[in-house]
């Protein structure tokens, strides 16, 4: 026993001595770093000894500084001075909040040279302005985040700073919608080494071409403008060339499309993704015959598109236009339609094929051309029998094959209803269905009159129900959806 009793103890000695934190290589101390905040890593292994003061004298640091953060430990407002005044080499990317008093902590200079990724978030008031200024000195200077929330800030200083930093590739500005801006006029044209430009909440569309006049280089453009600006577009001489601009995502509330249009139209690129977000008044958003044209002629090596077009609840389709982006031109590129109605509007989407639940049923990899003519789906919201008798008109004859309700229970006269009103159905997923007449629903509606669709037309229907997450062969749908025959 006591044999027994001494090596347990040497086992536990040998294991505590392998398990002490100074006997971890370098390479798995820069690992636990990896998941820490610098100045974390900085409060944990600073002045413990010779080895550790080393270790941190090779990391780099990641520094978040806000104001929960000066708040969370005693002294750390000092260990942030010590790391930003002591290794400013060492720091690769900041998190500043604006509002933080940090004139006593650091300024930039060019002693950040690893610096490379820089977020500036709350940003307010002129004195900003001097602070950015000093970004010139940064030479490692690739990715730059502003969030303003001052409306006195001038952006058109901040694009003058910005567009003349020689190595950033990447920029994010966001403000809100007064700030003040006036399009760029007087500057070097050459000078912009930005790749990746992201645009929001404060210019409208010949101020963003102005700012984009500028970088030659950019290869991707993110432009959201969600309240209602002037869209008319000033015409230039002659296109601005951006040769390396493959991505554009752009989200836009009210504009017409001929103005879409006309803004594309002063941009000389060769795209290769387009994204467009849009509140529409305008229905040629929805013209499929237009936008193939339009595209054709236009992005011809155009591989993604996504088009997501919301519509006022009370709006009116002609299903014709639904029925317009099954044709070949769509399903060779694989962009499909899916259409979602909720109380409050409709939402028109157009999106590469992605693997939906009824594939699994399939051995193949790809559907077929012949199956994604068939893929158009609907997915009903929270939609009543009060509701869809409203709508039903419009998918009627719209080849709607797929159909998705989202809501915790369905009543299912109201699943007959629908149902019946789309005949070429040919799969139906559903969360679960309820008994309960509902106000204003009646069981005897759903057995008032026949199936328009005749019973030789009918076709196998896949029911999916979500909450046991299986599927089955909706093969007896006759007698769900028809009324019994009478003897």
């Amino acid at each position: 026993m006591g044999r027994n009793s001494k090596s347990k103890n040497q086992n536990i000695k040998v294991y505590n001595k392998n398990s002490s934190l100074e006997n971890l290589s370098n390479e798995i101390l820069y690992q636990i770093c990896k998941h820490l905040d610098g100045y974390e890593a900085f409060y944990a292994f600073h002045d413990l000894n010779y080895r550790f003061n080393q270790f941190l004298n090779s990391l780099l640091f990641i520094l978040n500084i806000t104001s929960d953060n000066l708040k969370s430990k005693l002294n750390i407002r000092e260990i942030f001075k010590e790391i930003l005044n002591f290794h400013k080499n060492r720091i690769i990317v900041i998190y500043l909040d604006m509002l933080l008093s940090f004139n006593d902590l650091f300024s930039f200079n060019s002693s950040f040279n690893r610096l490379k990724v820089l977020h500036l978030y709350n940003c307010q008031s002129n004195k900003f302005i001097s602070f950015l200024q000093n970004l010139t000195y940064l030479p490692d200077l690739a990715s730059l985040n502003l969030e303003i929330c001052d409306q006195s800030i001038n952006l058109n200083n901040i694009y003058q700073i910005i567009l003349t930093l020689p190595k950033l590739k990447s920029c994010d500005i966001k403000t809100n919608n007064n700030a003040k801006f006036s399009s760029l006029l007087s500057m070097n044209q050459n000078l912009s080494q930005i790749e990746r430009l992201d645009i929001r909440g404060h210019c409208d569309l010949n101020e963003c071409l102005s700012v984009v006049s500028h970088t030659h280089q950019l290869s991707h453009l993110v432009y959201i403008q969600t309240n209602l600006i002037d869209y008319n577009i000033r015409i230039i001489n002659s296109p601005i060339n951006l040769s390396n601009l493959t991505h554009l995502y752009l989200r836009i509330s009210g504009m017409k499309f001929n103005v879409f249009e006309n803004f594309l139209s002063q941009v000389s690129c060769k795209l290769t993704n387009l994204c467009l977000t849009t509140e529409i008044e305008d229905m040629k958003y929805l013209d499929a015959n237009h936008w193939e044209n339009f595209l054709l002629e236009n992005y011809s090596q155009l591989k993604i598109f996504q088009l997501k077009c919301y519509a006022k609840h009370n709006h009116i389709l002609d299903p014709v236009k639904i029925n317009q982006f099954l044709t070949s031109f769509w399903i060779e590129r694989r962009w499909v339609l899916e259409i979602n109605v909720s109380p409050v509007h409709f939402l028109y989407s157009i999106t590469p094929y992605k693997k939906r639940w009824y594939d699994e049923l399939s051995n193949e990899i790809y559907p077929s051309s012949s199956k994604l003519k068939k893929s158009c789906q609907l997915t009903l919201t929270n939609i009543d029998s009060s509701r869809w008798n409203q709508i039903k008109d419009m998918f009627i004859s719209a080849k709607i094959y797929h159909l998705v309700l989202l809501q915790e229970k369905t009543f299912i006269v109201t699943l007959i209803k629908i149902v019946r009103s789309l005949p070429k159905l040919i799969s139906l997923q559903f969360n679960s269905l309820s008994f309960i007449e509902p106000d204003g629903e009646d069981f005897g509606d759903c057995f008032s009159k026949k199936s328009k669709t005749p019973r030789s037309a009918r076709k196998e229907t896949i029911l999916r129900h979500t909450c046991s997450n299986e599927h089955s062969n909706f093969l007896n749908i006759d007698t769900l959806f028809d009324q019994p025959n009478e003897n």
